[in-house]
């Protein structure tokens, strides 16, 4: 009996000691599934080369005698057509995959994800004004809704509930004209979609969008056309402080190597 009274304290403790470690474990467990839940992998993709970008190649847009040809809503070019259709195959490889497509409503980010995309990405899609390139030329002028409709008839492309003018307008009486957009506004956009992004129900998203957007959505990071690079978003970060919370995924070569 004596043996019994003085074992029964001891397995008391041990009990208290699982249910210790297993509370522990649990909490643990919902740390990280917060954490998880807060972390967004991003896939940005730049455009193919266009009409615009074969243009700069050969005349600086700082010189002082630059003239902008005046190329609106610019597409891509053949070369960009095979350099998008060429990205596919990476793409198509992402790991996570992507649960929602996002997608600027300029012409060469749509043919873009259209070549890049589409033929293998079966998930919805979002043609997304806050992912627009900043305007510098006429080539950053956009199209209307009636236009992209038609000329990208697919149907997951939903253009229906883009406003009538959708990129920065310096004359409302001629949305044609072109003029530079303020860097304040464009970075308060550019901080707007990085927050829509944040609070996404996606844990993954693919972005098709532009070098001048992607570069300030990125804090500097320098795309090449039809680039497609991983990044990891903080949400709770970007709520809270508004910074760019947002930093490269470095691939995993070795487990590249057996995909």
């Amino acid at each position: 009996m004596q043996i019994a009274r003085r074992s029964r304290p001891v397995a008391c403790q041990v009990l208290r000691g699982m249910l210790s470690r297993r509370t522990i474990t649990t909490f643990a467990a919902h740390k990280r599934k917060q954490h998880q839940e807060s972390v967004k992998v991003l896939h940005l993709m730049r455009h193919g080369i266009t009409e615009m970008n074969e243009y700069l190649a050969l005349h600086r847009y700082d010189a002082d005698d630059f003239k902008d040809p005046m190329m609106y809503d610019t597409i891509l070019t053949a070369r960009g057509k095979a350099g998008a259709q060429a990205a596919a195959r990476v793409a198509e490889r992402l790991n996570p995959k992507p649960e929602l497509l996002v997608v600027s409503p300029l012409s060469r980010a749509l043919q873009t994800a259209q070549m890049a995309f589409l033929p293998h990405y079966d998930g919805p899609v979002l043609v997304e004004p806050l992912a627009r390139e900043r305007v510098w030329h006429a080539s950053d002028i956009g199209s209307s809704r009636e236009h992209l409709a038609r000329t990208f008839p697919d149907t997951r492309f939903q253009f229906e509930a883009l406003p009538d003018v959708w990129w920065h307008c310096t004359d409302p009486r001629n949305p044609r004209k072109v003029g530079l957009e303020p860097e304040d506004a464009f970075k308060a956009r550019v901080q707007a979609l990085r927050l829509w992004l944040a609070e996404r129900p996606e844990q993954c998203i693919a972005v098709v969008a532009h070098w001048g957007l992607l570069n300030e959505l990125t804090g500097g990071a320098d795309f090449e056309n039809c680039q497609i690079r991983t990044f990891v978003l903080e949400s709770e970060c970007v709520a809270a402080t508004g910074k760019h919370a947002i930093r490269e995924q470095v691939p995993d070569l070795l487990a590249s190597l057996f995909r």
